[in-house]
């Protein structure tokens, strides 16, 4: 597997149908039905009398989504490695974004989806028939640009910032950048300033980071 965020736990297919088997026999037995019940009744929604129950495999399909979503979440090592196997996912299978990935991953292997967390992601979504828009990494998204460059554009507008120092929330403005962006100067609605790291965790002061 590319070295990436994985999807967490993946379950090898035959391990995972007898995982879903297990289940739906418990679920019968919790609920004292007979055995030949028919599994539909567990997924059918509740307004058509069903018990609306996710089943182990939407189950893990949430859980890599929310895993992926984590991933991206902040502007960190985790979300390079994050965009280095999204990239590899679209490479490999000549497209250009998640949307046209969808389409190509739904014939795949559960074994070959699984080589790459967002392939597997994709991969559990199309073939419950779902579609999923997410760009994550597009180049216009505040989050794809760099701290440096951002920094200046709250300089150049003077956007307030809602910060927590000293264990207290306060209004603050960037003010000046130093080191090629890597610090800036931040004033506290109260008058007060201080230097701010614009990248990784500042662990020699007491202040943020940007």
């Amino acid at each position: 597997m590319h070295p990436g965020p994985p999807p967490g736990l993946i379950w090898p297919e035959k391990e995972l149908k007898r995982l879903t088997a297990a289940f739906v026999r418990y679920n019968k037995e919790a609920w004292q039905m007979s055995p030949n019940t028919s599994t539909a009744l567990f997924t059918f929604p509740k307004d058509r009398g069903g018990l609306q129950i996710k089943m182990p495999r939407a189950i893990i399909c949430s859980a890599t989504w929310g895993h992926l979503t984590r991933c991206c979440q902040f502007d960190d090592g985790t979300r390079q490695l994050a965009e280095i196997t999204y990239k590899d996912a679209l490479e490999k299978h000549g497209y250009l974004d998640m949307e046209d990935l969808q389409f190509e991953v739904e014939f795949l292997t559960w074994d070959q989806a699984s080589q790459n967390s967002f392939t597997f992601a994709c991969h559990l979504t199309s073939t419950r028939g779902i579609r999923v828009n997410w760009d994550r990494f597009n180049p216009d998204w505040i989050a794809s640009a760099a701290n440096a460059d951002l920094a200046q554009v709250m300089i150049n507008t003077q956007h307030p910032i809602h910060i927590q120092l000293k264990n207290e929330q306060t209004w603050a403005a960037v003010v000046e950048a130093k080191e090629e962006g890597k610090l800036v100067k931040i004033r506290t609605e109260n008058g007060n300033t201080f230097m701010m790291k614009t990248e990784g965790q500042d662990s020699t002061t007491v202040y943020p980071t940007l």
